[in-house]
C-alpha cells in the first residue's frame, strides 16, 4: 500500500481547495413542452454553485428536447458558456470510437470475434496472438500501459514508430483471464487497428470524421483543430479525490496502477488538456471535444437501432452487442467496480414488472457522461469544465449529472403516462446488480 499511498500523493499533491466567488447566474439554450423541470434543476445547479459551468443535451425519439448551458467558460475571466461552447468529455470520447469500430465491423472490415493480429501482424508480438477484438475493447487484453515511455503526440508525428511501441507491449496479465480499463491505451491501439483495416488508411479520428460525423452532422472531434481553440471552456478541478480513502479502498494492482498513471508522458495531468498542443491530438481515448447537443445526437442514434432519419449508422446487431456486458467487476488498474460491453460502459436498470435493459455510453473524468437508451429512445449528454476528481467511478457519485438524468427520466414517463409508483434502479457497480440479478423490483 506504500506505492499507492506515493503514487496518490504525487500524483494529486496537496489536496486543493478552489474558492467559487458569487457570480450572477448565467442560464441558456430550450427545454420542449414536458422537459421544464430539467431546466429548473440545471438551474438550481447554478444557483447553489453545484455547478459553474456546463452543459445538458437530451433527445427523445430523434427529437432535440433539451438543450442547456450556463455558468462560465472562464470563471476569471468571465467569459460566458455560450450554445457553441466545447468541452473536453475525456474518456466520453471513448463512445465515439466504439462506434467507429462497430461502423468498420458492419462493413466487413473487422469482426469482433477475429484476432488482432490478422489485421497488424506485428501487434502478434510478445503473447498477444491470441487477443480478439472483442476482448480488446473489452479492457482484457492486458494493454492499459506501456512500459515504455512515450509521448502521446507520436500519434501526430510519428504513428509508425508510435505503433511500433505498442505492438511490442508485453500484457501486464494474461489476455482474456481479467479486467483493466485503459485509459488512454485504449484508443491509441484502436487507432492503429483502424490504420491497418481500412483500405484508405484513415486514423480513427480521420474516420470518425467522414463516416460519422460528417454525415450525420454530429458537432464532434477527436482532435480539435486549431482554429476552434477559441471554442473550449477553460479546465478546473474544483474538487480533489480524498487519497486517503482511495487508498484504504484500493483493490486492484498497484504496480499495474503506477504504470497506468505514468504514460503517456506528455498527459501530467487532465489540466494539460488546456494546452493547445493536446487538444489538438486526434487520440480517441480522451481528446474529444463538442457540444452536448453533437454529444447527445450521436447516442440518440444508437439509441433508435442506430438509425437517423432513415439513414443507416450502425446495424442492430452492433447496438445489441453494445448492451451486452462483456466484462465487470473490480478492475485491476484503477479499483473500479464497472461493467463493459464492446468497447461502452453498461448500466444495467430494473423496472417494476419490466424485463432489465442496458443503457450504453461512456463517463468521462470529472463528470462527463454521455448515454444511449433503446427501450425510451434517448440519448443525453452531460459535460461541465469544472472537474470533480473525487468521484472514484465517475460514474454515481457526481451528483450534477445524476440529478439531471433522474430529472430527464421523470419527464419521460410523465410523457409516457408510466405510473409514478414504478420504480427504477440504475446499477453503476458490477457487485450490486450482480447481487440483484435474476430479481425483479
Amino acid at each position: 500500500m506504500i506505492v499507492i499511498r506515493r503514487l496518490i500523493f504525487k500524483i494529486l499533491k496537496k489536496k486543493e481547495k478552489m474558492s467559487k466567488p458569487r457570480q450572477p447566474v448565467h442560464l441558456g439554450g430550450f427545454v420542449k413542452p414536458g422537459f421544464e423541470k430539467v431546466k429548473d434543476v440545471f438551474r438550481s445547479n447554478l444557483e447553489t454553485q453545484t455547478e459553474i459551468g456546463g452543459t445538458f443535451a437530451a433527445y427523445y425519439k430523434e427529437e432535440l428536447v433539451v438543450n442547456l448551458w450556463g455558468g462560465y467558460a472562464d470563471q476569471k475571466a468571465k467569459r460566458l458558456w455560450k450554445e457553441d461552447t466545447m468541452p473536453c468529455v475525456y474518456s466520453t470520447t471513448k463512445s465515439a470510437s466504439a462506434v467507429v469500430i462497430a461502423h468498420m465491423v458492419d462493413r466487413g472490415l473487422l469482426s469482433f470475434s477475429e484476432r488482432v493480429c490478422k489485421y497488424w501482424p506485428e501487434f502478434a508480438n510478445n503473447g498477444k496472438e491470441d487477443v480478439t477484438l472483442e476482448m480488446y475493447l473489452s479492457n482484457r487484453a492486458g494493454l492499459s500501459a506501456t512500459n515504455e515511455k512515450f509521448p502521446m503526440s507520436l500519434i501526430l508525428k510519428d504513428p509508425v514508430k508510435l505503433g511500433h511501441i505498442l505492438a511490442n507491449q508485453k500484457p501486464l496479465w494474461k489476455p482474456g483471464t481479467n479486467h483493466g480499463y485503459h485509459p488512454v491505451t485504449f484508443a491509441l491501439y484502436l487507432d492503429q487497428i483502424v490504420r491497418h483495416a481500412d483500405p484508405q488508411r484513415r486514423s480513427l479520428s480521420q474516420y470518425f470524421h467522414d463516416e460519422i460525423a460528417k454525415p450525420f452532422d454530429i458537432e464532434f472531434y477527436i482532435g480539435l483543430p486549431e482554429e476552434l481553440h477559441y471554442r473550449t471552456p477553460r479546465i478546473i478541478i474544483w474538487k480533489m479525490l480524498d487519497a486517503a480513502s482511495y487508498i484504504q479502498n484500493f483493490k486492484g494492482d498497484p504496480d499495474i496502477l503506477k504504470l497506468t498513471s505514468q504514460s503517456p508522458t506528455d498527459f501530467k495531468s487532465v489540466r494539460t488538456m488546456n494546452d493547445p498542443d493536446i487538444k489538438k491530438l486526434p487520440v480517441g481515448s480522451i481528446c474529444g471535444h463538442g457540444t452536448a447537443a453533437a454529444i447527445a445526437k450521436l447516442h440518440s442514434i444508437l439509441a433508435n437501432g442506430g438509425v437517423y432519419q432513415g439513414k443507416q449508422l450502425l446495424s442492430e446487431d452492433s447496438i445489441n452487442k453494445f448492451q451486452q456486458i462483456s466484462s465487470g467487476g473490480v478492475d485491476l488498474a484503477f479499483s473500479m467496480d464497472g461493467m463493459w460491453s464492446y468497447g461502452p460502459m453498461v448500466f444495467p436498470i430494473a423496472e417494476t414488472g419490466k424485463p432489465l435493459m442496458y443503457i450504453f455510453g461512456h463517463g468521462g473524468y470529472g463528470g462527463q457522461m454521455g448515454l444511449a437508451d433503446t427501450r425510451y429512445k434517448t440519448g443525453f449528454c452531460y459535460a461541465t469544465n469544472y472537474l470533480d476528481a473525487s468521484s472514484r467511478s465517475g460514474a454515481d457519485d457526481d451528483k450534477r449529472w445524476i440529478s439531471m438524468y433522474e430529472t430527464l427520466y421523470d419527464c419521460i414517463y410523465k410523457l409516457e403516462n408510466i405510473p409514478s409508483s414504478q420504480e427504477r434502479r440504475t446499477f453503476y457497480e458490477f457487485g450490486a446488480f450482480k447481487k440483484f440479478k435474476g430479481s425483479r423490483l
